[in-house]
């Protein structure tokens, strides 16, 4: 029986794949989202965007969170007309479960987060979401 090359190679792969998988840590479940869409009051004032952007980007250090980000939208050069890109900014948390994320929104640090800049947002929308 002769093995050629590329039965080597393949087999080669395939054992290698299997014995890393085999060694990776498992991930940590991540199954809530929650994603919130801010719009400035003032789009022009750079203190107000730049308080409210650091603001947020506090909010992503409370422990019941598992992941956050902080974006902005993004004006491309060609056409997308499905983009929504009227917001000022994107701010997406990933929590094990429902239940986290409602101890996030009852937490005293999310409700002084809003107290302290709920002056700087025209609008909001909450997205949320259970993977499944």
């Amino acid at each position: 029986f002769m093995t050629t090359r590329r039965n080597f190679i393949q087999k080669s792969g395939l054992i290698a794949a299997t014995a890393t998988l085999g060694s990776l840590p498992a991930s940590p479940p991540m199954t809530f989202i929650h994603h919130v869409l801010f719009w400035a009051k003032n789009p022009g004032n750079d203190a107000e965007k730049n308080q409210l952007f650091k603001a947020l980007k506090a909010l992503g250090t409370l422990p019941m969170i598992q992941s956050a980000h902080v974006g902005k939208a993004i004006v491309t050069d060609f056409d997308k007309p499905v983009t929504e890109a009227s917001y000022t900014f994107s701010v997406v948390l990933v929590f094990e479960n429902a239940e986290k994320e409602k101890e996030y929104l009852y937490h005293p640090l999310h409700k002084k987060f809003i107290d302290d800049n709920k002056h700087l947002w025209g609008k909001v929308q909450v997205f949320d979401s259970e993977m499944i």
